[in-house]
């Protein structure tokens, strides 16, 4: 693991103040991990800017979450620009083309963590943000002592750094609450993609029509609607092709595995039923499928 630190300012009492004005510092590091997958930390740290102080226009390869802490600045991506004070947090996306700014009069002082992995894109989509919202807003001195913490817990054993995840799924819990008592207004394609990530998450378990709609946030009757309306076939019909679909690519990739473990593996309990639904769907029986793909 690679450490890098930046104390430039060698501040005993960080946000002292020199002839009225802030001093600026920052405290960083960054980490290159391997082991760890569905959740990777890349950086982390906080900072007093200088007055009027940039960022970019630049990417990076992770997703970077700032903490407003105190005072002001704004945040561009795209063609949007937000103007950011005390607790807002705002988010980019990996590769995604950003700037951000210190106000003039009064910058901002605030913390940050880099992050990345398997997991992140589920926990990001469960916070709230996507990119068309960038930005929430949340004011909690907890927010600000979890990312505190889990820059000060920065170590090179493996103790240290799983201590830094569990800060980080901490952080997203306080975000994912506050998110869920104050959910953005969603359109009907948010519904439908939130139903769709149910789906293809939970395949291989026993789905009714009722979950996936709570899951997504509406009844069951705008949920049935909507999939009429998009893909002209009910939700549990379209799951029901998902799972044959994914049982064509399981017989293809897995040509020893028996066709009734197939059946169980993409949520059917009962294999004559799977083979019945398979046949209907595809035209022939999941043997004669495998035998006609090999």
């Amino acid at each position: 693991m690679l450490f890098k630190e930046d104390n430039s300012n060698e501040l005993k009492e960080e946000g002292k103040y020199l002839d009225g004005q802030r001093v600026p510092f920052k405290k960083v590091f960054s980490s290159y991990r391997t082991e760890i997958t569905g959740i990777v930390i890349r950086t982390a740290g906080y900072s007093q800017t200088e007055p009027g102080h940039i960022w970019g226009p630049g990417l990076r390869a992770y997703y970077l979450l700032h903490y407003v802490i105190s005072g002001k600045g704004w945040y561009n991506v795209g063609k949007e620009r937000y103007w950011l004070s005390e607790g807002d947090l705002f988010l980019s996306f990996p590769n995604e083309i950003i700037k951000y700014g210190a106000d003039l009069d009064c910058p901002w002082k605030y913390c940050w963590v880099g992050f990345l992995g398997l997991d992140i894109p589920y926990i990001i989509k469960q916070a709230g943000f996507t990119k068309k919202r960038h930005t929430l807003h949340i004011s909690s001195d907890e927010i600000v002592e979890i990312m505190i913490d889990l820059y000060k817990n920065y170590g090179i054993q493996t103790g240290n750094y799983l201590y830094m995840i569990s800060k980080l799924t901490h952080l997203f819990s306080i975000i994912i609450a506050d998110s869920k008592c104050n959910p953005p207004i969603l359109k009907g394609s948010d519904y439908l993609e939130q139903a769709l990530t149910y789906m293809k998450t939970e395949y291989q378990s026993p789905v009714t029509i009722n979950e996936i709609a709570s899951f997504a946030g509406i009844s069951s009757s705008h949920l049935y609607r909507l999939f009429m309306k998009e893909y002209s076939v009910p939700p549990l019909k379209y799951l029901t092709q998902f799972r044959i679909q994914r049982a064509c690519n399981m017989l293809i990739e897995n040509p020893s595995l028996p066709v009734s473990v197939v059946a169980y593996s993409v949520g059917f309990n009962d294999p004559l039923y799977f083979s019945r639904s398979f046949r209907k769907s595809i035209g022939v029986s999941p043997s004669e499928y495998r035998k006609m793909s090999s």
